[in-house]
């Protein structure tokens, strides 16, 4: 079963949207432009703990992205 982004604003062709769904196999990843990626749930993991150390965060100039 595919889990919609909490941060979708419900205008799934705008807000790039993305559903994941976790398998016995995978982490499988598909986008509103009908992309899909799919992970081992190591490399899941791994892009899980960088999301929650800011790794992938967009850098900011007084707390603005640039």
């Amino acid at each position: 079963m595919f889990r919609r982004s909490s941060r979708c604003d419900g205008q799934q062709e705008t807000c790039g949207c993305v559903n994941v769904a976790i398998v016995r196999e995978a982490v499988v990843v598909t986008d509103e432009r009908g992309g899909t990626s799919v992970f081992d749930h190591q490399e899941w993991s791994d892009f899980i703990a960088g999301v929650k150390t800011g790794e992938f965060d967009l850098p900011t100039v007084a707390g603005i992205p640039v």
